[in-house]
């Protein structure tokens, strides 16, 4: 009877470990990039929990999504327009 109910905390420590594991990682692409101030944060951060029902695979290419740079637009003039076409 205690191996039962051993057998039973075991059962339900290793599944709540597991769900609490799918949440930091599933989150992690997104948090990244919040942190780096990714200009597409947002959708790094659907796509890193999309990634989870894949199997993984959107998951990775939102991680490195998350890392890498992209050009920011440049700041836009009082005017509405860029800065490099309000100089033309």
């Amino acid at each position: 009877m205690a191996l039962n109910i051993l057998a039973l905390l075991i059962l339900i420590f290793v599944t709540a470990f597991v769900v609490y594991l799918v949440f930091v990682l599933g989150g992690l692409p997104g948090r990244i990039a919040k942190q780096r101030n990714h200009p597409q944060a947002d959708a790094i951060r659907i796509m890193g929990w999309l990634g989870l029902l894949t199997g993984g695979i959107v998951w990775a290419v939102a991680l490195v999504w998350a890392y890498i740079r992209t050009k920011q637009a440049p700041p836009a003039s009082p005017s509405g327009e860029p800065e490099s076409a309000a100089a033309n």
